[in-house]
């Protein structure tokens, strides 16, 4: 099963995990968080942000990294399909 599993992810790419694709998917919602005409609609999209980042901060702190170097590394990244 490995070995397939391997097979496959070369054959379609591979899919950075760690959170790295919700930490892409946050940066989305910056556009969003300006658009938004109350305080409190800005605060809302503010808090699914960091809800967002939180994973991949938690997995690098468990490695013994720190955490939010790491999610700041990822989101000045572009390109989505590369993790740390």
């Amino acid at each position: 099963d490995a070995l397939n599993a391997t097979r496959a992810a070369v054959q379609e790419g591979i899919l950075p995990g760690g959170g790295t694709v919700l930490l892409h998917a946050s940066k989305t919602l910056d556009k969003v968080a300006e658009a938004q005409t109350t305080q409190d609609l800005r605060v809302g999209v503010e808090i699914v942000q960091r809800a967002l980042r939180r994973p991949c901060q938690t997995i690098a702190n468990n490695a013994g990294l720190p955490g939010e170097v790491v999610v700041g590394k990822v989101l000045e990244g572009s390109d989505v399909r590369r993790g740390f």
